[in-house]
């Protein structure tokens, strides 16, 4: 079943109750709230306000748009602990998280341990509060090419709570965008849908 959405962060100019309104209108099905400026970590009053609007509008939460980032976030002051509790007070079913911040091609085999040990501890953390973990489909990180991505997901974390998000990388030719959206199906937990 597919499922309208739209990223909040698409609009840091706007207001929740403006992007709420303007969901509303257009029919969207379920927003996904940034972290970094909607729905700051931590911030659990905000969260339970933007929840009972959205709940209010017929609107679901379908994830939280976390920009923890796996291996660097947790040492420079943003705690997962603080993520979780934000997303359970939106009673979201998914965390967006960064697998890291650095190229897989790029990545020491220390720092792609360091991140994959992250991504399956706090999937584990998350999983226990009946949420998941998604990674975003992104340049710089260590889902930034389909081979990378698989080995990630399907290999050294391999944890049920741990999905990704995909969105076509810049520049891929269509044929191998098809084909690595394919191998990610098992693990797919939605599509960012955008305009270059």
């Amino acid at each position: 079943m597919f499922t309208s959405g739209l990223v909040s962060v698409s609009f840091r100019q706007l207001d929740c109750d403006r992007i709420i309104a303007e969901a509303s209108a257009a029919g969207i099905d379920a927003i996904e709230w940034g972290g970094d400026i909607h729905v700051p970590h931590g911030n659990l009053k905000q969260a339970s306000a933007v929840r009972a609007k959205c709940a209010a509008a017929g609107i679901a939460v379908s994830a939280y748009g976390s920009y923890y980032r796996a291996g660097y976030s947790e040492d420079h002051g943003l705690k997962f602990a603080d993520v979780l509790a934000t997303a359970a007070e939106l009673d979201t079913p998914l965390i967006r998280v960064w697998a890291g911040g650095i190229a897989s091609a790029k990545a020491t085999a220390a720092e792609r341990g360091a991140i994959v040990a992250d991504l399956r501890r706090i999937a584990a953390m998350a999983w226990q509060c009946g949420i998941a973990v998604a990674t975003e489909y992104h340049a710089d990180t260590l889902v930034d090419s389909t081979e990378s991505a698989s080995r990630l997901l399907f290999e050294e974390v391999n944890h049920p709570g741990l999905l990704t998000f995909w969105q076509p990388p810049l520049g891929m030719p269509v044929a191998d965008c098809r084909d690595g959206l394919r191998r990610m199906l098992p693990k797919l937990a939605s599509i960012h849908v955008f305009y270059w």
